[in-house]
């Protein structure tokens, strides 16, 4: 094999990939087909749990810095005007319940922005490459691996073999289309233009500070949208006949649409460039085609009204990349990867359907004017969503202990910690070795046994051939863990739990040794 694994797009999921494999050690080529990262600021909040993600691979500090400030990036704005008086400002603020969740919270950093700064972490790690301006025009695989054909800016063609491809090329994909996958769901919702402009908006919007500024009025519907709170901003006008439409507009068009939503007629404004787009919500009816898998847009384009598209996509490379690794370092056996359309399907078809409600809510809510009688809109917390989803179902990499989920009245907006198999390992700081850090920042390149004060005797039982580290942690970590001070969790690279023991067993090395060749496929 020329490299391991070929990872087609180089967005966020594919630059996420990239990292990934790099952190467990796995050669990866990835190949962009565009010269250089995306100028256009599409994508920009990143979920908790995505910033969790980022903090194992080392970055959460350094999107924080680059995005916008949290102060002025959790507030959501409705008017009739940017600058009216009469407004609704809701806050997505992190109340003491919900930052005991996590040891991150959201942010809000751009695509333009974060992209370089992934491709920038992806190019400094080795065994990957990054290949910008490289695209996959054929490929073809049979029981051993896939040859993949390459054209490069020069017009120049290249062959690779590899053993698998992951596929994050985005929504029109065209690596699914030449797998023959199929879509299912909505494929036109709404039609869009966004206009990328410059204007000094910092004056008119100083006491509104917000990340969504939605505008509706009897002549438009659309939302201002902060790309640094100051200078830089996007608009986006829904399509509507009856009122305004998106159709050839021109830069002055666009110009004074800005200041009729605004109500700044003086204003001073640079168009950048306008890009117009269609709100789908669609799934692949399969992640996985022999050796090609499926990962973000390419899997599950949606929305981006309550931002989970590119997080849902994150996630996905996240749980990917740790099997390739595992099944091409030899710790497990192939049908592993059977389980990643299993776990990651499920997950990519309720964010899609929460991405389509989202939409036709947010049209709905804003179908009225502020100070108008009629139903207004209301911030929705999507926490279960985003950290209560949990691998559960047949053929997912994990073995169940017959326990019961959280019963939650709302499974979208709640979320209960659990160490349940199957569900993220729960957030708890804690104090291994004099400084305070988070149960999740113990998980490691491999899997982690974690357990309760008592459990110095599973440190006997390491097997040989899987990287497994042992924790023993305090009463608290046992009690979130729903363990005896003798039990233990074992966790997952991606920091889902894989099995639980709630005490210790007799032969605690053969007890870990059966639960990871099941999880394993060993």
């Amino acid at each position: 094999m020329d490299v391991p694994v070929l990872i087609v797009g180089g967005g966020p999921v594919g630059l996420c990939a990239s990292i990934a494999l790099s952190g467990f050690g796995v050669p990866s080529l990835l190949v962009e087909r565009h010269a250089a990262t995306s100028a256009f600021p599409k994508g920009r909040a990143l979920s908790v749990r995505t910033m969790e993600v980022l903090r194992r691979y080392g970055l959460e500090e350094a999107v924080l810095a680059a995005g916008v400030p949290r102060e002025e990036s959790l507030h959501f704005f409705f008017g009739t005007s940017l600058t009216c008086a009469d407004h609704i400002r809701n806050s997505n603020l992190p109340d003491p319940a919900r930052a005991a969740f996590s040891p991150a919270f959201t942010a809000v950093c751009s695509q333009d922005v974060l992209e370089p700064l992934l491709r920038e972490h992806a190019e400094s790690l080795g065994p990957g490459w990054v290949h910008f301006g490289q695209e996959l025009i054929a490929l073809e695989q049979d029981e051993r691996g896939v040859t993949a054909w390459l054209r490069d800016a020069d017009g120049q063609t290249s062959t690779l073999r590899t053993a698998y491809v992951i596929a994050a090329d985005g929504a029109g994909s065209f690596v699914r289309r030449e797998l023959g996958i199929a879509m299912s769901g909505d494929p036109a919702l709404s039609r869009n233009l966004n206009i990328l402009f410059e204007a000094d908006l910092r004056p008119h919007v100083a006491d509104r500070l917000s990340l969504i500024y939605t505008i509706v009025n009897p002549a438009l519907t659309g939302t201002f949208m902060t790309v640094d709170n100051r200078r830089r901003w996007l608009f986006n006008l829904v399509h509507d006949p009856a009122r305004r439409a998106v159709d050839d507009l021109t830069p002055r068009d666009c110009a004074d649409l800005i200041h009729e939503a605004a109500a700044v007629p003086d204003l001073d404004i640079d168009v950048i460039a306008t890009q117009e787009w269609t709100a789908a919500a669609l799934l692949a009816d399969r992640y996985r085609a022999g050796r090609v898998f499926l990962a973000g847009d390419a899997a599950h384009p949606m929305t981006p009204y309550g931002g989970f598209g590119m997080n849902c996509g994150i996630q996905d490379a996240d749980n990917l990349a740790w099997k390739l690794a595992a099944v091409l370092q030899g710790w497990a056996g192939p049908e592993l990867l059977d389980s990643y359309e299993a776990e990651r399907r499920p997950v990519g078809a309720d964010t899609v359907t929460q991405s389509r409600r989202s939409l036709l809510a947010t049209l709905e809510s804003t179908a009225v004017i502020p100070g108008v009688d009629g139903p207004q809109p209301r911030s929705r917390p999507s926490d279960g969503l985003v950290l209560g989803y949990a691998y559960d179902g047949p053929g997912a990499a994990v073995v169940p202990d017959g326990t019961p989920p959280p019963d939650l009245p709302d499974p979208v907006c709640a979320y209960r910690p659990s160490a349940r198999p199957g569900h993220r390992l729960p957030h708890l700081w804690t104090r291994p070795e004099g400084r305070e850090i988070s149960t999740l920042d113990l998980v490691g390149t491999g899997f982690t046994l974690l357990t309760g004060p008592g459990g110095a005797p599973w440190r006997e039982s390491v097997p040989q051939g899987v990287p497994l580290l042992v924790h023993v942690g305090d009463a608290d970590i046992a009690t979130a863990c729903g363990i005896e001070a003798d039990g233990a969790v074992l966790v997952r690279p991606d920091d889902h739990v894989a099995w639980r023991c709630p005490w210790l067993p007799d032969r605690p090395e053969q007890a870990v040794a059966r639960a990871l060749a099941t999880v394993l496929s060993r």
